[in-house]
């Protein structure tokens, strides 16, 4: 049995990074079945400077079909882990090992168990962040996530090099 550890600050692994596809503002895929959650985390997204465009996909079916369409090139994702149909550990695996879908991947989720923060982290997620409660400390989490992931996705040489090498050491595992 594994222990709870709560997850105060994003949790994040220093080479999971991705490509950004040109904008200096970011295309952000939420991954999301909650639609309250959703509603929220849309909300304090597009109040973000750097965020451009929020869009939805209610698991990570929707979520996979919206990017290999070419629906959507994300810059980064926003992914819960507990959805019906591909849950979202099953979507960092798929990620993981899709070299066209170079974007991290942030884990916002109620979990706050240490297994899930590790299972994600090795599937290949760059940041792990437990829900906040109130819209406040949302936004605030958010802000904190974007902060991190924007200077590494708006440098797309290095991101595209980092994260073919990021992945293909996680394929191994």
């Amino acid at each position: 049995m594994s222990r709870a550890v709560p997850v105060e600050t994003p949790v994040v692994h220093p080479l999971a990074v991705g490509a950004s596809t040109g904008s200096t503002r970011l295309k952000i895929l939420l991954v999301e079945d909650d639609e309250a959650d959703a509603y929220l985390i849309r909300r304090a997204s597009e109040s973000n400077e750097n965020v451009a465009e929020v869009v939805l996909a209610q698991d990570g079916v929707e979520a996979i079909e919206l990017v290999e369409r070419g629906v959507l090139k994300p810059d980064l994702a926003f992914v819960d882990l507990h959805m019906p149909r591909k849950d979202g550990f099953a979507l960092l695996r798929d990620l993981a090992v899709d070299d066209s879908s170079p974007f991290p991947v942030v884990v916002l989720t109620s979990s706050r168990s240490g297994a899930d923060v590790l299972r994600s982290m090795k599937r290949g997620a760059a940041l792990f962040v437990t829900k906040p409660r109130t819209q406040e400390e949302i936004a605030a989490a958010l802000d904190r996530a974007i902060d991190i992931i924007y200077p590494i996705v708006t440098n797309v040489s290095r991101a595209k090099t980092s994260s073919r090498w990021f992945r293909s050491k996680m394929s191994r595992n």
